[in-house]
Order: structure tokens, then C-alpha cells, then sequence
């Protein structure tokens, strides 16, 4: 099979090891590796990659490389031609590629990614978000609400990686378990109208609303547990609770469990349309985007991604 790999070599893969990219070039037949610096460089890359008939795309970067990637990849190589995508986990934090069996270590992973025959594949779409800017944002995890702002407080005082992730974690809960004034400010309830398949919700506020392609959100946690089954459908998750009721279901989030009565309403979904009364901020992949008063999600034409054993 011929096999292309892209590397974001402003990922942690590339930009922590001098050799890493040379290394991988060397694995591979002239042409068959690219590494771009900026958003701008992928169109091109692309545009190279489709005269080489690939087979498989590898993609190697962090949560923040795969949307703007994959978007790119939709527009710019028809489906009838468009490779198989392999996510290699070469960031600072890699959830999706972790989500979607790359757990190696990126060299390790290239490796065993060239020397594997027979690959099984899962078909799954992007969540595609529109803004009311008209901007379309695409990626593999929605979220709002405490989502964010956990995320919030990730980027503005913490750490990068698992470990500062792990410690923003272990600071909510902590004061979940007291009702503490952090707690209550992560999950402040916000109005909202929510139409999942032109169904309106009887929701009216909200702590938390997420939508994902993949199950495993990070940390082990794993609360979209139909994400994957249907490829033109993304798993839709939505809750009004609050820290302490949330707080109880945690250790089902991390099993991927739907327990009875459950806090969060579960729904696969094709499209989501979200309104409020005051602009909110949101994130697709872990990138924080401007608040919006309107978001308009939909499931993109499905891909097809590698599972390695």
C-alpha cells in the first residue's frame, strides 16, 4: 500500500526531536513525506499527495492538527480517491489520535503503521460547526459550557500535557465534592435552545453540551459512547445538571456507560442547531473559538480512519 505521511512540524513530535523528521523520510519512497508550518502549507501538501494515489494519509500532530487537516482533505480530494486516514499521535496532547488506537509513540507508530498488511478501518464523519461569523469549523469533539471552561483553565494557568490536564481535573473535583465556589462557577447553568434533527429539546439551560466522532474524550473519560457506530452520525450529548449530579456519574463516563436516569441526554444525531441569548465560547478540538449566539453543527460525509491492532 502507498502510504503518505504529513507532518505538523510545530507539534511537539517535531519540534522537541531535530531528527524526528528526517528519520521518517528516510522510512518512506521521495515525496512521500511533507511537513508544513502553517495552516496555509496543508493545501498544497495535499494537492501533492492526491497525484501520488495514496492509500493511506498519515497525519502526525496534535488534537489541533486534525480538523484543520481533515477539513482540507475534504475539499481538496474527491471521495472516490481519497485515501484512508491514520492519526498519529506526535502533540502535546493527542486525544483523538489515542481514541482512534495511537497510543505509541509517533515513530513507533509510523513503524508499525508500514509494516501492518491487512488494516482495519472505521468510517466516521467530522462535526462540522458554523458560527453565526459564517466561518465553518470542523474537527471530532464539540464542546460547551464546563467543557470549556475546564479548557479555559487549562490554557490560562496550568501545565500542558496529561499532567496539567490531570491537575486542572483533580482541582474541579476537588471542589465538586465540597460544593465549592470553583465548582459552581465551572458548571453556572446558561440558557439555551437545542434542535437535534429539527426536533426541538426541552431544554432550556444548560451546563454542559458536547457532540463527537470519537469515545474517549480524554483521560479516560468516554461519555459519547455511540460515537462511531453510524458513519454519517456524531454522538450528541447534552445536560442541565449540576456539579454535585454530575459528580455521580462520573465513574460511568469513564466505563462509557448510559446508566438509568441518567443526567445527560444522549442523541445520534446528523444536525444540531444551538441558540443563546448571549454569545457563548465553544471548542472544537480543544481550540477555543470566538463566543457565538448561534452554532450550527452538522455531521460531514464520512472518512474512513486506521485502526491499528
Amino acid at each position: 500500500m502507498s502510504t503518505g505521511v504529513l507532518i505538523n512540524a510545530r507539534a511537539g513530535a517535531a519540534r522537541s526531536d531535530p531528527g524526528f523528521v528526517e528519520r521518517v523520510t528516510a522510512l518512506l519512497p521521495p515525496g512521500h513525506v511533507r511537513a508544513t508550518w502553517s495552516h496555509e502549507e496543508i493545501g498544497p501538501a495535499l494537492d501533492a499527495f492526491r497525484k501520488l494515489e495514496l492509500d493511506v494519509l498519515a497525519l502526525v500532530g496534535g488534537d489541533g492538527t486534525v480538523g484543520g487537516t481533515l477539513t482540507q482533505l475534504l475539499e481538496r480530494w474527491p471521495a472516490q480517491t481519497r485515501p484512508a486516514v491514520a492519526l498519529v499521535p506526535g502533540g502535546t496532547v493527542n486525544t483523538i489520535a489515542k481514541a482512534l488506537g495511537g497510543g505509541a509513540e509517533p515513530e513507533a507508530y509510523l513503524r508499525r503503521l508500514l509494516s501492518t498488511g491487512a488494516r482495519e478501518e472505521s468510517r466516521r464523519p467530522l462535526v462540522r460547526v458554523r458560527g453565526e461569523d459564517g466561518e465553518v469549523r470542523s474537527g471530532m469533539i464539540l464542546a460547551l459550557g464546563a467543557a470549556v471552561r475546564w479548557l479555559e483553565m487549562y490554557y490560562g494557568d496550568s501545565a500542558m500535557g496529561v499532567r496539567g490536564a490531570a491537575s486542572v481535573v483533580g482541582r474541579v473535583l476537588a471542589s465538586m465534592s465540597v460544593g465549592g465556589e470553583l465548582a459552581r462557577r465551572v458548571f453556572a447553568p446558561v440558557p439555551v435552545s437545542v434542535e437535534v434533527d429539527d426536533t426541538r429539546l426541552d431544554l432550556e439551560r444548560f451546563t454542559l453540551l458536547g457532540a463527537s466522532s470519537v469515545r474517549d474524550v480524554g483521560l479516560g473519560f468516554r461519555p459519547f459512547h455511540s460515537a462511531g457506530n453510524q458513519p454519517d452520525r456524531f454522538h450528541f450529548l447534552a445536560s442541565d445538571a449540576g456539579a454535585a449530579r454530575l459528580a455521580l456519574e462520573l465513574p460511568a463516563f469513564r466505563l462509557g456507560l448510559d446508566p438509568p436516569r441518567s443526567c445527560l441526554q444522549h442523541y445520534s444525531a446528523r444536525r444540531v442547531s444551538l441558540g443563546f441569548p448571549e454569545p457563548q465560547p465553544w471548542s472544537i478540538d480543544a481550540d477555543l473559538h470566538a463566543p457565538s449566539r448561534t452554532l450550527e453543527v452538522e455531521a460531514s460525509e464520512p472518512l474512513r480512519f486506521v485502526l491499528l491492532p
